[in-house]
């Protein structure tokens, strides 16, 4: 007796939606990326630092700063994280005809809503760097990546819900 496939959106996808899942794992490494690479230069007198964005997440809990810390974290590091993960593994894991699909999709609509709210938050580390006396802040390479990484992960989860919405062409989800 044959075994039975699940039936993933991956596997039942048709057309430019089969791309849903290249576009999650590019804007997980563009995540991964923005995260580590050089995103701020802090100039302050003579001294200057170059740090990551989770460099200057985590230097606000160093730095007592726990307020910033609460903000920047979810929306910097664990929101987009959890928003790609859980749309990889509703894509290749999760099957389709199942309660689980539908609850995560809901999760991810009410999580995509805040995306943007991450680039803010890079502002908001700019700024807090830019007003300490005497201190200047410049953007790099790192700030662009992570702003890639959440434009096209908000692109795939949007074109993944379509491809639920429509039934994948051809997908029941009775």
């Amino acid at each position: 007796m044959r075994q039975q496939r699940r039936a993933t959106l991956a596997r039942e996808a048709r057309g430019f939606n089969r791309l849903v899942g290249l576009w999650l794992f590019l804007s997980l490494g563009l995540l991964l990326a923005g995260l580590f690479l050089p995103a701020i230069t802090v100039r302050a007198l003579i001294f200057s630092r170059e740090l990551s964005l989770f460099e200057s997440v985590i230097g606000f809990l160093d730095s007592g700063e726990y307020f910033l810390f609460a903000i920047t974290f979810p929306f910097t590091i664990l929101f987009p994280l959890a928003k790609i993960l859980t749309g990889l593994a509703l894509w290749y894991v999760v099957e389709t005809r199942g309660y689980l699909a539908v609850r995560l999709l809901a999760w991810l609509a009410g999580i995509s809503k805040w995306s943007m709210l991450d680039v803010f938050v890079i502002a908001l580390m700019v700024l807090v760097a830019d007003g300490r006396l005497l201190t200047s802040a410049d953007i790099h390479a790192g700030v662009v990546v992570f702003a890639a990484a959440v434009l096209l992960s908000t692109f795939a989860i949007r074109r993944l819900s379509l491809v639920v919405g429509r039934g994948g062409r051809g997908l029941n989800f009775s």
